[in-house]
């Protein structure tokens, strides 16, 4: 789990179901204020259930994201924003080219106000015209939330090439660049210690840009990419779209990243 360190000061749990949670956890992990995002199991009956369990939709299980996140720096109401622009809120019988009990979507409130600016969302959400079918994702209340599995958890780090093959294939990735626009494909291809790769991540967070870690010391396909691409091998190296940025080009990074 990619973990930030938070103030400490306002620090808060936000638990929010959008189908395949592989697909989940990146968005909100991108986010400046997120401390953590930890893909899970929320809402069933079963103790620290497993994922075969799960995906066998008799848990009452659905696969979720825990969003840690400091409240002095980022709202609730950014994380609602978040999350609907991840999933399609019409579909009753899951997401995508996922369907059962496990993968509908759901918002886990946590406390009175959560409850109040959830409801509030989803209002705004069906009266937005964006959708023809209304609303089917369900406010519930938070009861229980366990982690997935370790292999689970940051998923499209661990095997970019994996997820960004699932997250096409599954149509999610079409649906929302269809009803948001073309979303941003940024990558950073980046090698264990090296400081202008922190300092690219931590820039990228501040503009809430989600983003892909790559490590090209350890990921020779990724490695042999970026040679092919810019004839050099280096870190960090910035993918926006089919531009390769090298190093910490904050000029280059506003101009291309404003052009997406």
């Amino acid at each position: 789990m990619d973990e930030k360190q938070g103030t400490g000061k306002n620090v808060k749990k936000a638990t929010f179901a959008g189908g395949c949670f592989w697909c989940m956890q990146p968005p909100f992990r991108a986010l400046d204020g997120v401390i953590d995002a930890v893909s899970g199991y929320a809402g069933g009956k079963t103790e620290n259930p497993t994922y075969e369990e799960v995906s066998s939709g008799t848990t009452g299980h659905l696969e979720s994201v825990q969003v840690t996140y400091d409240g002095d720096t980022i709202s609730y109401d950014t994380l609602l924003d978040t999350f609907w622009k991840q999933i399609d809120p019409t579909d009753p019988a899951g997401q995508f080219a996922d369907k059962g009990s496990q993968y509908k979507t759901a918002i886990f409130y946590h406390d009175d106000e959560q409850k109040m600016l959830a409801e509030a969302s989803k209002k705004k959400v069906d009266a937005s015209g964006k959708f023809a079918h209304p609303v089917a994702t369900e406010i519930r209340p938070y009861t229980n939330f366990y982690p997935a599995e370790e292999y689970h958890q940051d998923y499209d780090k661990k095997n970019p090439g994996r997820y960004q093959q699932y997250k096409a294939l599954s149509g999610r990735e079409s649906f929302i660049r269809k009803l948001w626009g073309k979303p941003r494909v940024v990558r950073v291809y980046a090698t264990p210690g090296c400081s202008g790769c922190r300092a690219v991540k931590e820039y990228l967070r501040s503009k809430n840009v989600e983003f892909t870690e790559i490590d090209i010391a350890a990921d020779e396909r990724a490695r042999n990419l970026v040679i092919e691409k810019t004839g050099h091998i280096g870190s960090p190296y910035v993918q926006v779209d089919d531009t390769f940025i090298f190093g910490f080009d904050r000029k280059k990074l506003d101009q291309f990243l404003q052009g997406t």
